[in-house]
């Protein structure tokens, strides 16, 4: 019942302070911009709080610079709350429906978020030109992109997507690696709603995880975006603890057709 009490008090303190500095420090971008991530951190600290969560952060925290992105392995939405509350993310996510698609709209909007529908073929490319302008600002927060796509078990890291590899620009690993003997974090979104994985969560004894800022990484000489997303996917799941394997996660979102399934 406490959890459910400090959450509910964090989104008050939250909302009560948000709501004025969104509006009233319109035409002060810089102020807002600085108050508006100090309380995206602190209302993601209460998420983690209201999970009993226990998080240790290894390495140098992230620091605002232009031509820089983060990338990390994806096991649920909570990987970005996790990453949030120590450093005021900006994120590439998927847009969803319901109370996170509103929060999404609203106070995610704030910080420079980009969000995408995986099925408009078109979103693509307004993402691509989307991620190429803000990495250029050496004003905006931090991007974060989580190149596998979609959300894995935490036991493996399948292939990244090349996009977060091909942009010119310094890429910073994250590795996440959950403690699976208080509550599994996977989110199996096929078959569970976000809300209901919060409340399973929230009734867990606790999450427990490890977070690894890892060292940043170039383009080399001679190596195609391809080799240098899989050379970045073999940082993060040796510090993880995860083994890779060769699958595409998409898969888990589009049907094999029966030529495919005869052939296998």
């Amino acid at each position: 019942m406490y959890r459910v009490v400090l959450l509910a008090a964090g989104w008050v303190i939250f909302l009560s302070l948000f709501i004025p500095v969104h509006f009233v420090l319109k035409n002060q971008d810089k102020i807002r911009r600085q108050l508006e991530r100090v309380l995206v951190e602190f209302i993601c600290s209460v998420f983690v709080a209201s999970w009993t969560g226990v998080v240790k952060y290894h390495g140098p925290r992230p620091s605002v610079r232009p031509r820089q992105v983060f990338v990390a392995n994806h096991t649920s939405m909570i990987d970005f709350i996790i990453l949030e509350q120590m450093t005021a993310f900006a994120v590439i996510m998927q847009k969803h429906p319901g109370w996170v698609g509103l929060l999404q709209s609203t106070i995610l909007e704030s910080l420079g978020c980009i969000w995408f529908n995986r099925t408009e073929a078109k979103d693509r490319h307004i993402v691509s030109e989307k991620i190429k302008q803000h990495i250029e600002g050496p004003d905006n927060n931090p991007l974060l992109i989580f190149p596998e796509g979609t959300c894995v078990n935490n036991q493996y890291t399948v292939m990244f997507k090349k996009g977060a590899f091909e942009l010119g620009c310094t890429v910073c690993p994250i590795a996440i690696k959950y403690n699976k003997i208080f509550v599994d974090a996977f989110w199996n979104s096929k078959k569970q709603s976000f809300t209901m994985h919060l409340v399973r969560l929230m009734t867990s004894w606790a999450v427990v995880c490890d977070v690894w800022y890892l060292e940043p990484q170039t383009l080399q000489p001679g190596e195609t975006p391809i080799e240098f997303a899989e050379r970045v996917r073999d940082i993060i799941s040796m510090r993880a603890g995860i083994k890779k394997v060769p699958w595409d996660g998409y898969l888990k979102y589009y049907r094999p057709s029966p030529k495919l399934t005869e052939s296998k």
